[in-house]
């Protein structure tokens, strides 16, 4: 039926708009998964069935847990003074070049709210030693603190891409390990590469700083490894709080305070959102009905999903919940969703995101400069561009083989 058909239409833009107009991402996605029931005429019993399922889903909890212990972890790293520690390690040790690319990717893998701003003024007092530009400054702290999304294993977006699709998390690392070089290298030729500084060579690498670095990564290190392992993530998560927490020598009460603090129920809350819209995509068969429709104009599968991704991604302007939108959508629109088009849709959603106007941290990160927002596009959505048509060029090559 054609009310059937235009459901996911209609529910996608209600979440786009939702989340445009900075309603809580779990909350708009729960407005477009009873959106989308009506539409497709679903019995209160139906809805229940899918709220049931969505709900008590072990792979929600894992989820819930993993996103929940991350902002934790990050939390108590910075009270406990560990990322202080880690900083000054860091600018101690580094060149002033060097500095400018790793101090925005690291903040990166500790997320944590108003990231841009934590990372922004950490690189400008070398920034502004080298005379760079408000809209310098502003490309490098945006492009280096994205990283993250490409291959590091606690990114929350990362996780859900992998959760969701049954896809190996280490598949799509493995998949996005020479993308995110290249991403990494465009960075540095159209930022750092022309950065003359005059001081460079002057900084003594003693060897506590050096020692230091490792030393304060090493809750991020031990959850990284115990996964590699074979640890579950959540559990992984827990064992780098509590190694935290103990290799500070926090105190109960101070512990259960961090603990309370750092997390933030946004998240979780955020995670059921996702996997109810997941459970009513495929309940409602509302997707199934719609693709008559798509395949009539003739387009290929892929495309389409690309296309939506890049909408979905410039207009919502956060990878979670255009992954809660685009992927169960891609899992009913292809007969099998391999690692390869898993990847392309997720680089697709994560550029996308990068370049929206309405991206939070290029937002922060103009506004913290006093730069101009054009000015800074100049340099990144070429660069962004460069960044996938070279995406699509390697998932064309590995697709092949």
């Amino acid at each position: 039926m054609l009310i059937q058909a235009i459901g996911p239409l209609v529910s996608l833009a209600l979440i786009v708009v939702a989340v445009m107009k900075h309603v809580n991402y779990g909350l708009a996605l729960l407005i477009g998964t009873v959106t989308l029931g009506l539409f497709s005429q679903l019995s209160p019993q139906g809805f229940a069935d899918v709220f049931t399922s969505a709900l008590t889903d072990i792979t929600t909890f894992d989820l819930i847990l993993i996103v929940s212990l991350i902002p934790i972890l990050a939390h108590c790293m910075r009270e406990t003074g560990m990322l202080d520690n880690l900083i000054r390690s860091v600018k101690g040790v580094l060149s002033s070049r060097a500095v400018l690319m790793f101090l925005p990717a690291l903040m990166g893998a500790l997320p944590m709210p108003g990231g841009a701003l934590l990372s922004a003024p950490l690189i400008d007092d070398e920034a502004k030693r080298l005379k760079l530009s408000g809209e310098e400054r502003s490309f490098i702290n945006v492009w280096f603190r994205h990283w993250i999304f490409f291959v590091y294993p606690l990114s929350s977006s990362l996780i859900l891409a992998a959760s969701l699709t049954g896809v190996s998390l280490y598949s799509l690392i493995l998949i996005q390990f020479l993308p995110v070089l290249l991403y990494l290298l465009l960075g540095y030729f159209v930022s750092i590469r022309k950065i003359e500084d005059e001081r460079e060579g002057e900084k003594h690498r003693e060897a506590k700083a050096l020692l230091s670095i490792p030393v304060n990564m090493s809750p991020i290190i031990l959850v990284v490894v115990l996964d590699i392992l074979g640890v579950d993530m959540a559990v992984a998560l827990a064992i780098g709080v509590a190694f935290t927490l103990a290799m500070n020598k926090v105190k109960p009460r101070r512990a259960a305070l961090l603990l309370r603090r750092g997390f933030d129920w946004r998240l979780p809350f955020a995670i059921m959102g996702v996997m109810c819209f997941r459970y009513m995509v495929e309940a409602s068969g509302a997707v199934s009905t719609l693709l008559p429709y798509i395949e009539a104009t003739g387009l290929p599968t892929t495309l389409l999903l690309i296309a939506i991704a890049w909408i979905v991604g410039l207009a919502t302007a956060m990878p979670t919940a255009g992954i809660a939108i685009i992927i169960p959508i891609a899992m009913v629109m292809t007969e099998k969703l391999t690692p390869i088009l898993t990847s392309l849709i997720y680089l697709t959603m994560i550029l996308s995101y990068l370049i929206s106007p309405m991206h939070l941290c290029l937002i922060l990160t103009v506004e913290y400069y006093k730069a101009r927002l054009h000015t800074v596009y100049q340099k990144l959505i070429p660069t962004a561009v460069a960044a996938y048509l070279a995406f699509l060029a390697f998932a064309s090559i590995i697709q092949r083989w």
